[in-house]
Order: structure tokens, then C-alpha cells, then sequence
């Protein structure tokens, strides 16, 4: 890892690298030290590669919630780089945080899930293994390359949210409740204007020439609102509508699955069923066709299907805009509000709930039969729907007068 000063400097700066970030302008992950100065109500962040730079968030910058909880889903422990005997614990499904070449001896560290491993040389000391990788954001979001164990850090849950990061979205969300919307809202691509940075010379990361400085890394996610929270001001006007969700699924699962999935944090919604309906239905809300795109390529991958802890494969109904609808949206949802509170994730409820099957498995096989049975099904649902309207549109006509 690049950084200043004398080897005894550097171990001493590093061990105040201890979260990474995930940066506006490319999505990518770099280490930090973050200072949050509590009477100015600022958090700075400061980067290992370039010391000289930091970005500094104000507290009074932020319109909605929405974007308290999005910056402080960019940060998270440092992940751990694995040694070559550790190559055992890359699985299939498993997500990483893995070193993309976006240059010649340029790379950048971005998400992605193990979707086949391939072995060589048992036994040797060195691990000559290779990884196929599925980009979950970055410049190859949504395809496929090859990675040895140099290239791959790996990412675990963590239990809480750093002390830091938690005082300041309280700082926020104490300025956001207190003012009358007298604030621009600020939207994502202004937030990265704002901070742009000279990606080719200053945000040089995880150098793989040092990479045995790398340490510790962890997913972190913690203590995110539910549905609850006033969402009138918030601007989420991309959805995804789901169906075959177990009756008993709350929204706060569906978020914590999806953040923990794709590192985006959405709104979610579980919406009342008749009683005659084997399943729930519910919906995905986010702010942006970009990272509606993102959950959408993940739940469609066809190298694995989400499944409920039954075996229950969730099936999208629906990928579509609510725009026109504006703010309004959020009075024609019927919501299940199922904690008042702010949830705290536990990565063992989550894998209990909700899983991934990868391809070639036995639970995948099922999987794939039963979700095939509900897309004709709900092929055949909306067969139905067209033939109403057809014959209530006669019915109209007929008592017209003449």
C-alpha cells in the first residue's frame, strides 16, 4: 500500500486507516481515517494514498435522510487480504473486494461475488488458484473476469456501525428534522461534482506491490432506519416490484439483504395479501436508475436465484419508474410497518431469511423449477387482467346511448 513517510511512520499512520470508503465519483473502495469534529458538526475523511487530500461532510449539506444513510453506507471496516493457504475460504456466492484494472498497473478495489473457482496444484505453497468474479459496481458492473488470490480481499459482517459515522448521521438527521426544507436538495451526481478528484494521481489504492501492508477488512452495516421514517421529501422514484415473498418477510429483511448484497441501500415495502394469495408481494425503492439497475441485474443473474429459507424463489413482476408520481408516491403504498425503531443488522437473520443458491446446486435446480411455475403463472394472471378490461370496455360501450 502506498503511503508517506518511513516504514515506522507508515505502520503508525496506518493503524488510523481503519474504514474503508466507497467514493461518489467511481464507486470505488479506498482506506481512510476519518475525524469527526463534534462542535462544528463536520466529518472529515482523509485518504491513505494522498494524506494531503481529505473531503469534508457538513452536517447542514444533507436534504433527506435518504442521504445521511447513503453516505454512511459507504464505509465499513477494512477488508482482510487473504493469505495463499486462505484460498479455501473464496466459495462460490461469496462476496469480495477485489482489485479491478482500470490501466496499465492501475487498479481500483470494487465488490464482486465468486461465481466458480477453479484449483491448481493442491498442496503447493503458493496458491495457484483462480476465481471468476461477478462486478457489482465499478467500470465492470455486471460482467465476468478472472482474478488470482493476490487480487481479492474478503468482506465480512460486522455488528455495529463505527462510533464515528453514527454520531454524525445523527448530527444530520438532528439538522434535517429541525429545518422547514429550507435546504437545495443535494442529489448524488452534485455531491460528486463537489468532490471530484484527480482519479490518475492522487487515489492510488491497495497497491498490490504492498500488499502485505493490507489489513483487517470487514463489511460494516448497521442501525438503518425502517419504512417507517418520513419518507414525503425523499426522491425514490425507481422500483422493482416482487412477488413469491414468505407471508412472514418484513421490509427491514428485504433492506438488510439487498444492502448486504449490492452495497445499496434501498427502501422496501411488503404489501397486504388476500388471504386466497399463497405468497406476499412486495417492492424495491431506490433514487436512482443506476442503482436500480445494479439490484435488478443481481436478483436476474441467472447464475443464482434468491431464495426464501424455505426454498421460496423470489420472481420480479415489475422494473419501472414512479416519477410522474413525485412525492405523492409514498400515500398510494400500503406499507407494513414492522419496527418503529432503528434495526440493527444481524447477518445470521439474514441468512436464515433469505439465501442465494448458485448454479449447478440441487437447491438451485428447485429453485428454478419453482420460479419458472411462477412466471407462467403470473403470465397467465396477466393474460386475465388484459381479458377484464377488454370485456368491461364492452360493457361500457353497450350501455352508451345510440
Amino acid at each position: 500500500m502506498n503511503g508517506p513517510g518511513t516504514k515506522a511512520e507508515s505502520e503508525d499512520l496506518w493503524s488510523r486507516y481503519d474504514l474503508e470508503y466507497r467514493a461518489y465519483e467511481d464507486d470505488a473502495w479506498y482506506d481512510v481515517y476519518v475525524v469527526l469534529d463534534a462542535t462544528a458538526e463536520k466529518l472529515t475523511v482523509k485518504y491513505w494514498s494522498s494524506p494531503a487530500y481529505e473531503i469534508v461532510f457538513t452536517a447542514v449539506e444533507f436534504a433527506t435522510e435518504a442521504q445521511v444513510d447513503d453516505l454512511a453506507g459507504r464505509f465499513r471496516p477494512v477488508s482482510v487480504k487473504l493469505e495463499d493457504n486462505e484460498c479455501w475460504m473464496l466459495s462460490i456466492g461469496t462476496t469480495v473486494c477485489a482489485a479491478h484494472a482500470i490501466g496499465d498497473d492501475l487498479y481500483r478495489f470494487y465488490d464482486a461475488v465468486i461465481e466458480a473457482a477453479h484449483s491448481f496444484a493442491d498442496g503447493e505453497e503458493k496458491c495457484l488458484c483462480n476465481f471468476v468474479l461477478f462486478w457489482k459496481n465499478g467500470r465492470g458492473r455486471g460482467t465476468l473476469t478472472s482474478a488470482n488470490i493476490a487480487r481479492i480481499c474478503i468482506t465480512e459482517p460486522a455488528t455495529q456501525l463505527d462510533p464515528r459515522i453514527s454520531a454524525f448521521t445523527i448530527m444530520a438527521k438532528k439538522k434535517i428534522t429541525s429545518s422547514d426544507s429550507i435546504f437545495t436538495r443535494k442529489k448524488d451526481s452534485e455531491l460528486s461534482q463537489n468532490r471530484s478528484l484527480e482519479m490518475d494521481t492522487i487515489m492510488t489504492q491497495k497497491s498490490l506491490m504492498l500488499e502485505s501492508e493490507v489489513s483487517g477488512k470487514m463489511c460494516n452495516y448497521n442501525a438503518w432506519p425502517s419504512q417507517d421514517e418520513d419518507l414525503g421529501s425523499s426522491c425514490y422514484t425507481e422500483f422493482i416490484l416482487i412477488c413469491n415473498l414468505e407471508n412472514d418477510l418484513t421490509p427491514s429483511s428485504i433492506k438488510d439483504f439487498i444492502y448486504k448484497q449490492t452495497s445499496i441501500l434501498p427502501q422496501a415495502f411488503v404489501f397486504p395479501r388476500p388471504l386466497s394469495d399463497p405468497f406476499a408481494r412486495g417492492a424495491i425503492m431506490v433514487d436512482s436508475q443506476k442503482k436500480v439497475q445494479i439490484i435488478y441485474e443481481f436478483l436476474e443473474n441467472p447464475n443464482h436465484i434468491v431464495v426464501s429459507s424455505r426454498g421460496r424463489p423470489w420472481v420480479i413482476a415489475e422494473k419501472a419508474s414512479v416519477w410522474t408520481f413525485g412525492a405523492n408516491i409514498w400515500n398510494l403504498i400500503p406499507m407494513t410497518l414492522d419496527e418503529i425503531k432503528c434495526i440493527r443488522i444481524d447477518a445470521r437473520r439474514i441468512d436464515e431469511e433469505l439465501q442465494v443458491v448458485i448454479s449447478g446446486t440441487e437447491s438451485y435446480n428447485r429453485a428454478k423449477q419453482l420460479k419458472d411455475l411462477l412466471v407462467e403463472y403470473i403470465h397467465h394472471e396477466s393474460q386475465l387482467c388484459k381479458r377484464l378490461v377488454l370485456e368491461e370496455q364492452k360493457i361500457w360501450q353497450s350501455c352508451q346511448p345510440a
